[in-house]
């Protein structure tokens, strides 16, 4: 008895833990796809000298597709558009227009210039806060911040 009361106090007290370590893991492979993403962003441009166009027209899913295959080809296959835990909360919505990607592109003109005017220039939003400290975004200058944090630093 004495042995399983010890087994449930230890549980008691590093379950918080255990969450709190679950989150920060989902917050750093959600950066790491934001970098990813911004890495293949950078090759986009670098090859084709102006921020992929996409068409005004299109659906939600169908803009999401068009994100997904302009950068396929520069190492930015569909999971990596996905927050792990956007992607657990989401898991059971099947509408045909659901989201495919967690992350929101910029949409800068055609002059290849524009997406690297500024260092603070986001280039990809999260679309939900899942990780505290508001939604996680890349900037210009490839570092991950919450919308927060990006807040204060500008001033």
């Amino acid at each position: 008895m004495m042995v399983i009361a010890i087994l449930g106090i230890l549980v008691t007290l590093t379950a918080p833990t255990l969450w709190t370590l679950r989150d920060r893991v989902t917050k750093i492979v959600c950066a790491g796809h934001l970098r990813s993403l911004h890495c293949s962003l950078g090759a986009y441009l670098n090859d084709n000298e102006q921020w992929p166009q996409c068409p005004e027209d299109l659906t939600q899913s169908g803009e999401d597709q068009f994100w997904i295959n302009a950068l396929n080809d520069y190492g930015a296959p569909e999971n990596v558009w996905k927050c792990p835990s956007i992607a657990q909360r989401m898991e059971k919505d099947t509408t045909p227009d659901a989201q495919k990607i967690h992350y929101t592109p910029t949409q800068f003109d055609e002059n290849p210039l524009t997406p690297r005017k500024w260092a603070s220039m986001p280039w990809l939003i999260e679309i939900s806060d899942v990780h505290g400290g508001g939604n996680l975004l890349i900037r210009t200058d490839g570092s991950v911040r919450t919308i927060q944090e990006a807040m204060k630093d500008a001033g």
